[in-house]
């Protein structure tokens, strides 16, 4: 099976767990035989380290965006760039299908890309399958500054024929689609102006290469707290600088992430303002140098505030053998189960989760059940299951099974407000 890859970004250059996920899907797909090209953006990533895995599939970083990342704000391009760009991303896809013939092509994501891509696919004949590790494909249409255009003036249309360019959102009228979790399932039904006919739900997994399920000996508690994740206020980081003032004084938090500098300055002015400046530290390692951030921690938290759509931080820290305090909001409460695999607390609520770390500090026999409970969580989760259900998805879709699903045009359904919450990037940090 040739399988054509389309992404927004792909690793080394990532921001989250969704391109960690997409990665590690194609890897395996490659080393169980199948032949894959991936085609995604050049874009550098301000801020995050290059992971020094070698690319063992083709890559190529030939499309363009529409995301100012300086001003991490979408791009709103002149008339004359957005020719250009679509002119790139129409003719990279468009090369791709002519060099590597794909058998089915496997999108992650088309935020900051160009939609049109997928037009270009289904117009060749290219079965697809859409990748859901969030509910992008709700609003992320919104920032695509080529489609919207014609979107807008339909009446236009004719002068985007003109320079031999698509103008038209894609139908997704025999696409698959699969979902991380019944949350974006859910969304997708709320909110997304495409139906979907031929759907499944495939929970993403902890990527074991990286992290391997281990469980460590058992070890004195010394308040070690740990976040491993991106430094904005919806991912709870506020709530938990101002629970570690409720705590003993020996206690001490590593933040391990990046943001905007004014989010982790305003994150730093808190620490002071609350005292325990002295008692926090942000840091940004690599990938490769999580496995012992975490191993060193006597807690990981993962206190998010909004609806994660999956949420791979607790599944890595449970491979890791690390006890989890969590919010368990969205799609992380799925497979997050209070006295089980982890301590969850209330969203938003430094008291609760001052309480919860108490909690987990004063019981030892609470501390071994959850790291048990949590390692077997993460043996079931694993990206090689993933792996195996999204490859039986591709080679149906590639061999046409099932049929076209009913037909729905995106221009034909009422569009949803876009009201992204965060960057359509990625679930995991």
């Amino acid at each position: 099976m040739r399988v054509l890859a389309v992404t927004n970004l792909y690793p080394p250059h990532h921001v989250g767990g969704y391109e960690i996920a997409c990665r590690g899907v194609m890897e395996r797909f490659h080393r169980a035989g199948h032949e894959v090209m991936v085609l995604t953006a050049g874009t550098r990533v301000p801020g995050v380290a290059d992971d020094a895995r070698p690319e063992t599939v083709t890559v190529r970083r030939r499309l363009d965006g529409w995301w100012d990342w300086e001003r991490f704000a979408p791009a709103r391009p002149g008339l004359l760039r957005r020719v250009a760009v679509e002119r790139t991303n129409q003719r990279a896809v468009l090369d791709a299908v002519r060099d590597f013939r794909p058998d089915v092509a496997s999108i992650w994501n088309l935020g900051y890309v160009s939609y049109a891509i997928a037009t270009r696919l289904e117009e060749l004949g290219v079965p697809i399958v859409v990748n859901l590790g969030d509910d992008w494909i709700c609003y992320a249409h919104e920032f695509d500054a080529w489609t919207t255009m014609f979107e807008r003036r339909p009446w236009a249309r004719p002068a985007g024929a003109a320079l031999g360019l698509r103008t038209r959102l894609p139908r997704f009228d025999t696409a698959t689609v699969t979902m991380a979790s019944a949350l974006i399932a859910d969304r997708v039904d709320a909110r997304c102006p495409w139906r979907f006919g031929r759907r499944a739900l495939v929970p993403l997994g902890v990527e074991t290469w990286d992290f391997p399920v281990t469980v460590p000996a058992d070890r004195p508690w010394s308040w070690r707290l740990l976040y491993v994740g991106r430094i904005l206020p919806i991912k709870g980081v506020h709530t938990l600088v101002r629970a570690l003032a409720l705590l003993p004084p020996e206690a001490r938090l590593e933040i391990d992430g990046h943001g905007p500098d004014h989010e982790v300055q305003a994150l730093r002015a808190l620490a002071e303002e609350v005292g325990v400046g002295a008692r926090l530290r942000i840091t940004r390692s690599r990938r490769g140098e999580l496995r012992d951030r975490y191993r060193s921690a006597d807690v990981v938290v993962f206190p998010s505030e909004w609806e994660e759509p999956f949420g791979i931080v607790p599944l890595e820290a449970m491979a890791c053998g690390v006890p989890l305090v969590a919010s368990g909001t969205g799609g992380s409460g799925e497979f997050l189960a209070d006295g089980v695999n982890c301590v969850l607390f209330r969203p938003g609520d430094p008291g609760t989760l001052a309480a919860a770390l108490h909690r987990i500090a004063d019981d030892p026999a609470l501390r071994r059940r959850v790291v048990l409970g949590g390692t077997d969580t993460a043996g079931h989760m694993t990206m090689d299951e993933c792996a195996r259900r999204l490859a039986v998805l591709h080679a149906e879709a590639a061999a046409g099974a099932g049929g076209p699903a009913p037909q729905t045009a995106a221009r034909d359904t009422p569009r949803p407000e876009a009201r992204p919450l965060v960057p359509p990037i990625g679930p995991s940090r």
